[in-house]
């Protein structure tokens, strides 16, 4: 939908990767429904944290237990969307850090929590803490990675990755393969991870829905928008009610535009998780339906639920800045979220995109271009990155560039996004019939 609902599911890849899915194994049943679409009213995972609170309430210092009941509430922080999820796992991954400061399944946790909560410094803290105990081990290495590639110290990353891909190639170390090949400009090479990340994991599950519907969300940006929809409803196959894959299959009836259906979906992602992107996105798609007053009751929302995630503790300069910024909401505040972000991360190309556009908005179209440049730098080839690139190359007086970034957006997938799909395509049609005017 928006740009910042793509980030948003980036940044999930992270949230979900090696601690949840080295530890879901003893969380994941065969919950059922009644129908694919059939909300789950209690998951494996809530059946799991209770025995675990019960038994902790017995021996409390029990730092196996504590950690074993971070990982399930990291687990249900991203089933549910809720934000609490994230202050109840670090509470007991630090109390186990108090019980033992060099437990390493507790660091591990902790990094996890961090760089869910998008405090990658902290992130890094944690993880170069835990592989310092044991360099070769896969999990430390990969919350290493995550961190690194989030702070846009891309070849260490890399470096980390490979480490945990030749000690233990599972379905922890594909995601994380699919996501730097991604951000790489592989987008084929990506899928092909990700599918190997698929044949990894359990048939049915949370975390195969997890993975169906990473997969996905690729599909999409490359426009196959029908093995998009054939992996959303294998998602909801292997756990029923799946919101990510509802969330998927709202976005591929938004780009079909069929916005009556694309708005039923969202409508009960929202009612059932009300989180930053979803709402968002809920907004995008009534205003794509001259229904203006429900999209500003969206995005009214959005920002309410931006204040509960940083009250848990979540940073969301990055999001909120490309949320604004492509709203046309407190612009000047967009910028400062933006530039707060690269500060913070000034190596990083979703910063540095988030900077450009803020600027791009605020009219600063020369300093826009080369914060547009950065966010190009690892030649990524998703249409929400060029788009922006295109516009902001095109108000900079460069037309030659602009027109390659948006036919490149537009060939990766001409309905790539319900607000700038149309935009993109209005402005390389004037640029293209400004150069046959020229001749």
């Amino acid at each position: 939908m928006s740009r910042f609902v793509i980030l948003t599911a980036i940044l999930l890849i992270l949230a979900g990767s090696a601690a949840f899915a080295s530890t879901t194994g003893i969380f994941e049943g065969s919950d059922e429904g009644d129908a694919a679409r059939t909300p789950v009213i209690e998951s494996a995972t809530d059946r799991a944290i209770a025995p675990l609170q019960q038994r902790l309430a017995r021996t409390p210092d029990d730092a196996t237990l504590l950690n074993r009941l971070g990982f399930a509430y990291l687990q249900k922080a991203r089933e549910s969307g809720d934000p609490s999820f994230y202050t109840k796992a670090d509470g007991v991954f630090q109390k186990s850090l108090t019980i033992d400061a060099s437990d390493q399944s507790a660091l591990i946790g902790a990094s996890t929590v961090a760089a869910a909560r998008h405090d990658f410094t902290q992130a890094l803290t944690y993880a170069q803490q835990a592989r310092d105990l044991d360099p070769e081990d896969p999990d430390a290495n990969g919350s290493l990675g995550d961190a690194l590639i989030e702070l846009g110290r891309y070849d260490e990353a890399l470096a980390a990755f490979q480490v945990m891909l030749d000690t233990r190639p599972d379905l922890n170390a594909y995601v994380r393969v699919a996501y730097a090949r991604e951000l790489h400009g592989d987008p084929q090479g990506a899928i092909e991870a990700m599918r190997l990340a698929l044949e990894a994991s359990r048939p049915t599950g949370e975390t195969a829905a997890w993975v169906r519907s990473q997969l996905g969300n690729l599909y999409f940006n490359r426009g196959d928008f029908a093995s998009a929809s054939e992996q959303y409803e294998a998602s909801l196959s292997a756990f029923p009610g799946y919101i990510h894959a509802l969330a998927g299959l709202a976005r591929v009836a938004a780009a079909d535009e069929d916005y009556d259906q694309a708005i039923e979906l969202y409508g009960e992602v929202v009612s059932r998780q009300p989180v930053l992107d979803h709402v968002a996105a809920l907004g995008d798609v009534y205003r794509a339906a001259g229904r203006e007053a429900d999209a500003e009751r969206q995005y009214d929302l959005a920002s309410a639920i931006d204040s509960l995630y940083r009250a848990n503790g979540i940073n969301t300069d990055v999001e909120m800045a490309l949320f604004l910024a492509d709203h046309e909401l407190r612009l000047d505040g967009a910028l400062a979220q933006a530039q707060t972000a690269y500060q913070a991360r000034p190596g990083s190309i979703r910063a540095a995109d988030a900077l450009s556009w803020a600027l791009y908005k605020a009219g600063r179209y020369d300093e826009a271009a080369v914060y547009s440049r950065e966010a190009l730098l690892l030649g990524t080839q998703d249409p929400l990155l060029l788009f922006p690139a295109g516009m902001i190359s095109h108000e900079s007086g460069d037309d030659d560039d602009a027109r390659g970034y948006l036919s490149s957006a537009l060939e990766l997938n001409p309905r790539f996004s319900v607000l700038h799909a149309d935009e993109a395509a209005g402005v390389l049609a004037k640029l293209n019939a400004s150069v046959r005017a020229g001749r």
